[in-house]
């Protein structure tokens, strides 16, 4: 998807798809509708009038963003009801300029305030929007958001929230005052749509989400199955539960939920929660995703319906990870459903595939504070101490494991937690460079020269086999006769199959005593650095020193490069023992958080 033209993007545009029909099914009496049911002729409703704002947050992705953009000008719904507001988390690939020249944007809003939790707009006409013309799509309005640094999702789509609020008859004075109409006029909401900017959403999922909301008027968010978006036919998600015991999301429901027997006789219907199977209907969850999900605006505001609490905005702490779950938490304590639309589909990248050690601290700092929202007394405790234990262990596993720079971020993770560093405070380690670049600086282009690669799946020895013909390659272009191929030792697991390793490989296995015991094969060996790829090792390599090249297969030619030890071990444990003490001192005082304003 990211990879269409703009002016596919136009043509897609371009297609005129006019107002559709929709029609409610009845209230689902356990939870679900739709699986094996027969067919149900209904009497057909008159057109939707319901007034949808999308809210999509971008950073960087102009050519994602473009291609979202034709996907919605063909929704089923109808596209005058559809007031589309783009928040620009201050790129700086010329994002919101390509935007607003391609699709002719009634307005253009900054944001002028850095904190997520604090928005403040100034509003200017778009200098590419006519008078009395629509926007190029056709949307009943179009909006480009400037943000003045990049919030993440969490700051982005809380922009959205406000500047929505900041459309209604009634806006926060904090906001600013509101400038007369720019373009278009664009009536209040009734419903948002967060959208993630690199989804691809089908023609029919915002009716689908329409028409689920508007079956009770006690549902306040509705999500849509997860589809992926390189492999068209199968579901990556649907059901996700929040397990009160551990702290987890998951795919089944836990026995102590309510809406266990429902999820049950559900999964016994469709054989699963996920793969090629045929998903319909909709059914209760704990938590649908932000990559595509409908809210009922007066459930955030507290209009609809004097006898709940209004949700309020996204917890500006977050920055990204877990900041669309706790908004559904919040739904589901203020007494409103959440529902899964199983026909509301939408394509998207799995979440696993987008994975950084920012983004895993993020999910795991976010996670904890999460659960002081819903969790209380020893259960809460529990919880906590089980976080911030899986946390420390797992930085003493990466450290020991020559995967130095993780092993910092995952003890930051654990400290933050403790501390509520809040906001944007994750980082990827060491910079990134050219694998050939690194090796020729660090001396390591020499025929007498061995690097070490650790193999601890099958997959990994290919990759060391595409590196070595990458540097052979390299060496071609260089032609500096004083720069040879070094030897790439592979160090792998005994699961791999011999047949798909070298002669030289050095082979150990998964228990203790045969790692130790493959520690004096390698001293002999006596490697000048190791390659981990992924974040992805079980061996050990204590006997050597020198640097690690961590390399990521969706940059395969690029290596981040730290230097290893037994002083920079060292030097990490002189952190790790004052950090425990203070986490699971923390775990043991922990306290439920209850947020003071809006934004959390």
């Amino acid at each position: 998807m990211g990879n269409r033209s703009a002016e596919q993007a136009l043509s897609a545009v371009s297609q005129q798809v006019g107002p559709v029909e929709v029609a409610a099914p009845p209230h689902p009496a356990i939870g679900w509708t739709g699986i094996g049911a027969a067919t149900v002729h209904q009497a057909p409703h008159a057109p939707p009038t319901a007034r949808i704002r999308i809210l999509i947050v971008t950073w960087n992705r102009k050519a994602f963003v473009q291609s979202l953009l034709g996907s919605l000008a063909k929704q089923t719904y109808p596209r005058e009801l559809m007031d589309v507001t783009i928040i620009d988390n201050a790129s700086t690939d010329g994002t919101l300029e390509t935007l607003r020249d391609t699709f002719k944007p009634e307005a253009l809003i900054t944001n002028t305030t850095e904190k997520a939790h604090e928005p403040s707009f100034s509003a200017e006409a778009s200098p590419t929007a006519k008078v009395g013309q629509p926007n190029t799509p056709g949307f009943g309005s179009l909006t480009l958001i400037r943000n003045s640094s990049n919030m993440g999702g969490c700051g982005g789509f809380n922009t959205g929230l406000a500047y929505t609020e900041w459309c209604s008859a009634a806006p926060a004075p904090s906001l600013g005052p509101r400038p007369p109409a720019l373009g278009r006029s664009s009536p209040p909401s009734d419903f948002v749509w967060l959208v993630d900017d690199d989804a691809d959403v089908a023609p029919d999922t915002l009716e689908h989400l329409h028409r689920t909301m508007s079956s009770s008027p006690d549902i306040g968010l509705v999500g849509s199955r997860t589809v992926n978006i390189a492999d068209r036919k199968s579901t990556i998600e649907t059901t996700i539960y929040y397990n009160f015991n551990t702290g987890a999301m998951q795919d089944d429901c836990p026995p102590e939920n309510p809406k266990r027997d429902s999820w049950l006789e559900w999964v016994e219907k469709t054989g699963g929660t996920r793969g090629e199977r045929a998903f319909t209907g909709q059914i209760d969850v704990d938590v649908v995703s932000a990559c595509s999900m409908l809210a009922r605006w007066g459930a955030v505001t507290g209009t609809a319906d004097k006898d709940r609490s209004a949700v309020g905005f996204w917890d500006w702490r977050y920055f990204i990870y877990c900041d669309d779950a706790d908004w559904c938490l919040r739904f589901a304590k203020a007494g409103w459903r959440v529902v899964l639309s199983l026909d509301a589909v939408v394509y998207h990248t799995p979440w696993n595939l987008k994975l950084t050690p920012a983004r895993i601290y993020y999910a795991n700092r976010n996670k904890v504070w999460m659960g002081q929202k819903v969790l209380k007394g020893e259960q809460l405790k529990r919880v906590t101490a089980r976080a911030m234990k899986s946390n420390l262990r797992d930085a003493l596993h990466a450290a020991w494991k020559r995967r130095l720079f993780h092993a910092h971020i995952i003890l930051d993770t654990a400290r933050d937690i403790a501390i509520q560093r809040t906001g944007k405070t994750g980082g990827d380690g060491p910079p990134g460079e050219p694998v050939f670049d690194a090796l020729r600086r660090l001396r390591l282009l020499k025929s007498t020269v061995s690097i070490a690669a650790l193999c601890p799946h099958a997959d990994a020895v290919k990759w060391t086999a595409d590196l070595r013909a990458h540097l052979r390659e390299q060496l071609k272009l260089a032609s500096d006769p004083a720069l040879a191929e070094p030897e790439l030792l592979v160090i792998a697991h005994n699961a791999i199959p011999q047949a798909k390793l070298p002669e030289n490989a050095i082979v150990y296995g998964g228990h203790r005593a045969s790692k130790l015991k493959k520690q004096l094969h390698l001293r002999k060996a006596s490697p000048g650095a190791v390659i981990v790829f992924d974040q992805t090792n079980d061996f050990p390599a204590l006997s050597i020193g020198g640097h690690n090249l961590h390399i990521d297969q969706k940059r395969p030619t690029i290596a981040q490069v730290e230097r290893d030890g037994w002083f920079a071990r060292a030097r990490f444990m002189a952190r790790w023992v004052p950090t425990a003490i203070r986490c699971l001192y923390f775990a043991r005082t922990v306290k439920p958080h209850t947020s003071t304003g809006k934004y959390g």
